[in-house]
């Protein structure tokens, strides 16, 4: 929890050095239920707090964070060729090639004011908060100098680098639709660089119990920014997070009850706060797998990754314990609880719960192995071509009838690749049933 209170108050700060942020970090960190304690090297019990440490080191830890961001960047072209070589990237589609779908039904000829009555084009705004898998952590990583290194705008929630060409993520599908999107990261950058990763607010580490920080910040940037108007915008915000609950946080709480009520209470807290400041928005909420699919993944994990899985993921090995079980169990529960309630559904806003991840381990796996080709060289992080094929895997679901099973294509971006039609011009409104 130290180490992620760092992170989240380093990144979560200017990248170039701005006062008023700086100073704005602790407020919204208390105004997140973070409490103020002196640094001792004794244990804490578990909950969320910073130092004095954390404050003093943030600006030496954000400078390193971000000297390291940039001098791996300067070899962009080179880690990208390869990431090509090596199978983790996208093929480029031909510029003779046109985009599968038919754009010109995609945006309403006047805004519409029902949730219900959303088309891709209709989206005005983009935003997404979350773990590595929506910062976009480690996807070209070539060891562990770079492992940490933010590629968020491959991000296939909130990343808008180049175009669907080169690289397919929701946002790069929807400024098809709406060439005047807004908010997705437009490179590669460290949380703090708002120029760069806008409302791409993800953080490497972060768990559950820190989205209400996320929402905080989210409804700061929105009502500062000159673009948006917050009351006129139709916005999507994307949430993918949990894998850090599940891997390093469950098991190492005595009271896994108390654990379990805690991320409870921040989740909804999150979805309220969301509720209140946010009109027309639409959030997609990707639910994680449950703990036998988490499982799965370390037992099918390429040979060289068994290690390195096992060290992200240090929980694994206890929950062969009855108790620890049936609490993962109830962690995938009480989000999916808590995402469909009645009480965050309205005529402007609504939570879409979407089962994406539910059979990875298999549909990535040839002969009970799951191919590297869509994961990064750290084994933990996707590929950017797994984040191309996640965001088709998206797409589709945000457009499928309820309760209608699609042809498994989890091998590439455009394999039975789902468009609006007359019939179901509409994003879908209501979640998976799991």
């Amino acid at each position: 929890m130290f180490v992620l209170l760092l992170f989240l108050s380093v990144s979560l700060t200017s990248a170039r050095p701005d006062p008023a942020i700086v100073n704005q970090s602790t407020q919204l960190l208390r105004r997140h239920g973070a409490k103020g304690v002196n640094f001792t090297f004794l244990n804490f019990e578990n909950g969320l707090y910073y130092t004095e440490l954390d404050t003093n080191l943030r600006d030496v830890l954000l400078q390193l964070r971000n000297f390291t961001q940039q001098s791996v960047l300067t070899q962009f072209d080179w880690v990208r060729a390869r990431n090509m070589e090596e199978g983790r990237m996208q093929q480029p589609v031909l510029n003779s090639d046109r985009f599968p779908c038919d754009l010109s039904e995609g945006r309403s000829a006047e805004r519409p004011t029902l949730i219900s009555q959303l088309r891709p084009g209709d989206i005005d705004i983009v935003a997404a908060f979350g773990d590595s898998g929506n910062s976009g952590t480690g996807i070209m990583s070539l060891g562990p100098l770079d492992a940490y290194v933010d590629y968020r705008g491959y991000s296939y929630l909130g990343g808008g680098f180049e175009t669907w060409r080169t690289a397919l993520t929701l946002p790069n599908i929807l400024k098809l639709y709406n060439p005047q999107l807004y908010g997705y990261a437009v490179g590669h950058s460290l949380t703090a660089d708002k120029n760069v990763s806008c409302f791409n607010l993800a953080e490497a580490m972060l768990n559950v119990q820190d989205l209400p920080f996320q929402a905080h910040v989210l409804i700061e940037r929105f009502r500062s920014d000159p673009k948006v108007n917050i009351r006129q915008h139709w916005k999507m915000l994307s949430i993918q997070v949990g894998a850090n609950d599940l891997c390093s946080e469950l098991c190492n709480w005595p009271d896994t009850d108390a654990f379990l009520r805690m991320e409870a209470h921040q989740l909804h807290k999150t979805f309220r706060l969301l509720k209140d400041n946010v009109p027309r928005l639409l959030i997609n909420y990707i639910v994680l797998p449950d703990i036998d699919e988490l499982l799965n993944m370390v037992r099918k994990a390429p040979s060289h990754c068994a290690q390195r899985m096992s060290f992200f993921c240090n929980c694994h090995i206890k929950y062969d314990q009855q108790m620890l079980y049936n609490a993962a169990k109830r962690f995938l529960h009480l989000q999916l609880s808590i995402a469909s309630s009645p009480e965050f559904r309205s005529d402007d806003f609504a939570i879409v719960t979407h089962g994406i991840l539910r059979n990875v381990s298999n549909l990535w796996s040839e002969n009970g192995i799951m191919q590297k080709r869509f994961f990064a060289n750290d084994c933990v992080h996707y590929s950017q071509l797994g984040h191309a094929v996640l965001a088709k895997t998206l797409w589709n679901n945000m457009l499928k009838p309820n309760n209608v099973q699609l042809p498994e294509a989890w091998q590439q971006p455009f394999n039975n690749f789902l468009c609006p039609n007359p019939n179901r011009p509409f994003l879908r409104t209501v979640g998976d049933q799991f």
